[in-house]
């Protein structure tokens, strides 16, 4: 059958037009264990009180909606990242074969499901907290200086959590999300330096993982729709990252 144009866009209008990849939301509660070694100043808080309120109110509509806030040892924390978040991905899933044979030709059966790691990049700022962030969770996990790796399942040390990466539509609907089980950091990538760059500092984190759930429903995002109504100093909150028109 030849290719027909129009089959395509009366198809593509009938899903809601395709998907952006920029539409995107990545949530990522840190371990308490982690949280403490980072803290918020006074001044910061101060500094970023509308956030903070409007964060709350978000989770009051969220449990109202019977949708369960993220559980995380420091909640402002976790919403910077959110926000600096510049590039994410939803992680592959492969599954690995063998090759049998009966009779004839060979081919291949599965005997196991393997999970391909995640990069998150991540826009620096002037205070470099990122960096001093992610280098405190990997020095959580294995101390430099006795190279005794933690024990995972320790509630008191435990440096595992769960991080979700949410697509949204146009309208932000949530229209598909990963849950990554036991995610944590296992590398940083290096940052490079040179005089002759005037760009920004952007951080690349590789994260492993037990395995992922996916979910295939969502609601909209109450947050990011009460910010493009209410103006762009609340969409500093939004999922995106950037201010919505």
């Amino acid at each position: 059958m030849s290719f027909s144009p129009n089959l395509f866009l009366s198809h593509m209008r009938s899903k809601d037009g395709p998907a952006k990849p920029s539409r995107f939301e990545v949530v990522i509660p840190l371990p308490p264990y982690i949280a403490n070694f980072m803290s918020t100043s006074a001044l910061e808080a101060l500094f970023n009180l509308p956030n903070a309120i409007f964060g709350t109110v978000t989770d009051a509509i969220g449990s109202a909606m019977g949708q369960s806030p993220n559980q995380s040892g420091n909640p402002t924390l976790s919403r910077y990242l959110a926000l600096q978040c510049e590039t994410a991905e939803l992680p592959g899933r492969t599954l690995m074969t063998h090759e049998a044979k009966v009779y004839g030709p060979t081919f291949k059966i599965p005997y196991q499901a393997q999970y391909n790691e995640m990069t998150l990049t991540f826009l620096c700022t002037n205070e470099f907290w990122e960096r001093k962030l992610f280098d405190r969770w990997i020095e959580a996990i294995m101390p430099s200086d006795t190279n005794n790796m933690r024990y995972a399942k320790d509630e008191a040390t435990r440096y595992m959590t769960p991080i979700k990466v949410i697509q949204y539509d146009d309208f932000i609907k949530q229209i598909y999300a990963v849950e990554l089980i036991d995610a944590f950091p296992i590398g940083i990538s290096a940052q490079q330096l040179s005089w002759s760059e005037d760009g920004f500092h952007r951080l690349s984190v590789q994260f492993a993982y037990q395995r992922y759930k996916p979910v295939y429903t969502g609601s909209y995002d109450i947050a990011a729709a009460a910010a493009a109504l209410f103006g762009v100093g609340l969409s500093k909150i939004s999922p995106f990252g950037k201010a919505l028109t």
